[in-house]
């Protein structure tokens, strides 16, 4: 299969289908920054990839035919301002009966029940941040009108997440979120370094969730998948 992953950034969503589609395929990938595509080239050539490139360039002019099997995206619709015309320009690249499938999350989903203070906290900071930003947060279950919308047939959907207790996951996949959003979070005012205190986040979320017996569950993955009509 030839598979385009779009707005690829560091190329982790295109090198995991190289993992799917094996020696014989072929994984193109794009983004419009120049140093984020030379990273990913510099990734799969590490790998000894010859069949993973990314090409720096914008949705409606990459040098492609409407050569690929499929065309894939994850947590990237999202963040662009029209999805419904990014997505129909996406389809000039596709071959009729190709396959379309893109996963994002739903930001307002997920919860701690009985309330854990430390974790409620770290999750308004990340709400705060994303909606001053002006990302679509409820982009996974939006996918369904997203799709018809832009031609596609009604999607098949999945949703996915993480819940558990202290011993879970989830406390860590917030911090590794949160670390990155640090100089927003302060750019922005919703909290200092100070008061985040990210080398003790993780700690201190798992003891509230050990002190309050909560469980902990993360924002909904919302998947979708249709197939381009053959005519």
């Amino acid at each position: 299969m030839n598979v385009l992953d779009v707005w690829s950034g560091t190329g982790d969503v295109a090198l995991l289908t190289r993992e799917i589609v094996g020696p014989y395929g072929r994984v193109a990938g794009f983004d419009q920054s120049p140093g984020t595509v030379a990273f990913a080239n510099e990734r799969a050539a590490s790998r000894g990839y010859s069949n993973v490139k990314f090409v720096q360039g914008d949705v409606r002019a990459l040098p492609f035919d409407a050569e690929f099997d499929a065309i894939v995206g994850r947590v990237v619709l999202m963040y662009r301002l029209d999805p419904v015309a990014d997505l129909r320009a996406l389809l000039h690249y596709l071959r009729p009966g190709g396959l379309v499938v893109f996963q994002e999350t739903d930001l307002l989903t997920g919860k701690t029940v009985p309330a854990a203070p430390v974790v409620d906290e770290v999750r308004d900071w990340m709400l705060d941040a994303f909606a001053q930003a002006g990302i679509e947060m409820e982009m996974g279950h939006k996918l369904y009108q997203t799709f018809k919308a832009a031609g596609l047939p009604a999607p098949s959907m999945e949703i996915d997440g993480f819940i558990g207790g202290v011993e879970d996951i989830s406390p860590a996949l917030f911090v590794n979120v949160v670390r990155m959003l640090v100089p927003q979070l302060e750019a922005l005012g919703v909290a200092t370094a100070d008061e985040i205190r990210i080398d003790t986040l993780e700690q201190r979320m798992r003891a509230d969730l050990a002190k309050t017996g909560g469980v902990m569950s993360t924002p909904l993955l919302i998947g979708a998948w249709a197939r381009l009509p053959s005519a």
